[in-house]
């Protein structure tokens, strides 16, 4: 069961989801808002080709706000044709990042985790599409290679939350600890408050009194 809940504006998107059976919400990243749902990459500053005048990127950008607002409503296919949109109009890795976001919504695993590869690589300074691809690898089934984009993305980000909940939601379908899980989830939550994070402790620590 996929849903998505707005936070705020104008910072990195999160998505998350909920597990049919240990009910472990997980993030990822998008666009520009944040938000909660299954799966969506902070918007870093794009690179202006000199061959692309600056108003088609900022029109693009445009767009691609306006296809995050459909995905936020679950329309697919208005997001789909926003993102594809912006994408004709110049390289922009949210752009592809928010065609895998819809396609992960939709269940194309590995057509996600392909658009969420491209993304990556058309913007090497795009860190947050890792979290995306992680958590498709999970949805894939495999974990392992979730975990070590995990692993990597905290790496060079050890400040983030998203990566830090991921992984110890990870960790705990997987059989570890319940207090080594229930420590990283406390952690995630002194970097970056929020109800998600205190809804996953909660539940933590309700199976270890049962």
């Amino acid at each position: 069961m996929y849903q998505m809940k707005i936070l705020g504006r104008r910072s990195c998107r999160w998505l998350c989801r909920e597990t049919m059976k240990k009910k472990i919400v997980k993030y990822a990243t998008f666009g520009r808002l944040f938000s909660i749902s299954l799966s969506a990459v902070a918007l870093s500053g794009c690179l202006f080709s000199r061959e692309i005048p600056e108003e088609r990127y900022v029109r693009a950008d445009l767009f691609v706000d306006q296809g995050a607002e459909e995905l936020r409503q679950m329309h697919f296919e208005e997001a789909k044709r926003f993102f594809e949109l912006a994408a004709d109009l110049a390289p922009l890795a949210a752009a592809k990042d928010g065609l895998g976001c819809v396609e992960l919504l939709r269940g194309d695993v590995d057509k996600a985790v392909s658009l969420f590869e491209e993304a990556y690589q058309m913007d090497k300074t795009y860190d947050e599409a890792m979290l995306n691809l992680a958590l498709a690898y999970e949805v894939r089934g495999d974990s392992e290679r979730a975990r070590g984009i995990y692993l990597e993305y905290l790496n060079k980000y050890p400040e983030s939350a998203p990566a830090r909940n991921n992984l110890a939601a990870l960790e705990y379908e997987r059989g570890g600890g319940r207090i080594e899980v229930l420590h990283a989830l406390t952690k995630a939550a002194m970097l970056a408050p929020n109800r998600v994070l205190s809804q996953n402790i909660v539940v933590l620590r309700r199976s270890e009194e049962n």
